[in-house]
């Protein structure tokens, strides 16, 4: 009987049908128990992964303002809203940290003590409201980048909008799982047979969130493509910095990852268990996406302390096989360069040689990067 993996699904089918919750997880319990079933686990993988990218996220945020701060370049708006990201992004691994230490994420739900489940329920409510937000805020920290190099008003204007739908689905999303539960406190006090209410499908909501998500990123994503392709740059220049710029990119792969994960948890009982691959692309979709957001900050400020390995000269005039110069003059490290290639040619005029000489500038090959800086 122990051997009959049938039987035993067939037994924990039954048990649900016909008892509260809290009964059929004492009852599984029991009978993986008396069968010497092996007691799973992957809460130990999930610290890991958690602590590591913790870890290079925190470095990514501070290393941004310290960078800030070597270049003297503190912008309330840019920085305010990445002190939000710091904010919710360690509430959000405190909330994980607990839930799997102390209350059986990443175990089978049976094996877990039923006070642990209601306590990780409702930290699950909380994460859940922590992370709307904090991608949110993280999508934001992109666009307000774009805003620090792109003047043009109808590109801006079109930036700010995007800002106003993110924030519109950051408030919405977040009302909708704080009150998806009538009373609220039943999204977590629901399994123990002893409360009244009712809760709305949380999985739809996910769902829901998770496209509008991918939406987003994508228009993100998009947004700085016509302005990148305008610049009048060579072809393999415009790909290199679209290639920057799509840094942001990977964000999206994991998002939908995320939401594969999130089809697979929707159709399980076992939701300590099933839950976690879905938690683990959660925490590695914030975490990447922090660290994107920093990294034009961070390369200001080593461009900043190593200008010779990392920055250009300023106003540096090389000679050319042609005879020509060429005058680089270096922008800000976080704007793009200008360039131009100048040709020097001088002759004498024919008929009046006391007239003097004339210098003819002819521009060769001459590219010019657009930018704005603040």
């Amino acid at each position: 009987m122990c051997s009959d993996a049938t039987y035993l699904s067939s037994l924990q089918d039954c048990f649900a049908l016909s008892c509260p919750p809290k009964d059929v997880f004492s009852a599984i319990n029991v009978t993986t128990t008396t069968c010497n079933m092996p007691v799973r686990s992957k809460t130990r993988t999930y610290k890991i992964v958690n602590i590591v990218f913790f870890g290079l996220a925190t470095a990514a945020i501070f290393g941004r303002f310290a960078a800030h701060v070597i270049v003297g370049r503190m912008q309330w708006l840019n920085d305010g809203n990445m002190g939000v990201v710091l904010v919710s992004f360690l509430e959000m691994h405190c909330a994980d940290f607990i839930s799997t230490a102390f209350d059986g994420l990443g175990q089978d739900i049976w094996k877990v003590p039923f006070e642990h489940i209601t306590s990780m329920l409702q930290f699950f409510w909380i994460c859940e409201m922590v992370y709307f937000n904090l991608i949110g805020f993280i999508k934001i920290a992109f666009l307000l980048f774009f805003l620090q190099i792109f003047p043009d008003k109808r590109f801006r204007a079109t930036i700010w909008g995007v800002i106003v739908l993110n924030i519109a689905s950051m408030i919405a999303f977040t009302f909708g799982v704080a009150f998806i539960c009538t009373p609220v406190s039943f999204m977590w006090t629901s399994l123990d047979g002893k409360h009244q209410g009712h809760c709305g499908n949380n999985n739809a909501l996910a769902f829901s969130h998770a496209g509008v998500s991918i939406v987003l990123d994508l228009v993100t994503l998009a947004l700085p493509i016509g302005q990148i392709w305008n610049l009048q740059l060579k072809t393999k220049k415009k790909i290199g910095v679209l290639l920057m710029f799509s840094v942001g990119a990977f964000v999206t792969v994991v998002s939908i990852l995320r939401l594969r994960a999130l089809v697979s948890f929707a159709r399980t009982e076992n939701i300590t268990w099933d839950y976690l691959e879905a938690a683990l692309w959660s925490v590695i979709e914030v975490n990447v996406g922090i660290i994107c957001a920093c990294m034009p900050s961070i390369r200001l400020g080593l461009v900043h302390l190593f200008p010779t390995i990392l920055g250009s000269t300023n106003q540096s005039i090389s000679k050319t096989p042609l005879g020509g110069r060429v005058k680089g003059a270096s922008s800000r490290p976080d704007a793009i360069a200008v360039q131009t290639n100048l040709r020097v040619s001088h002759a004498r005029k024919p008929h009046d040689s006391d007239q003097g000489s004339f210098v003819q500038l002819v521009e060769i090959n001459g590219y010019e990067d657009s930018t704005k800086t603040n």
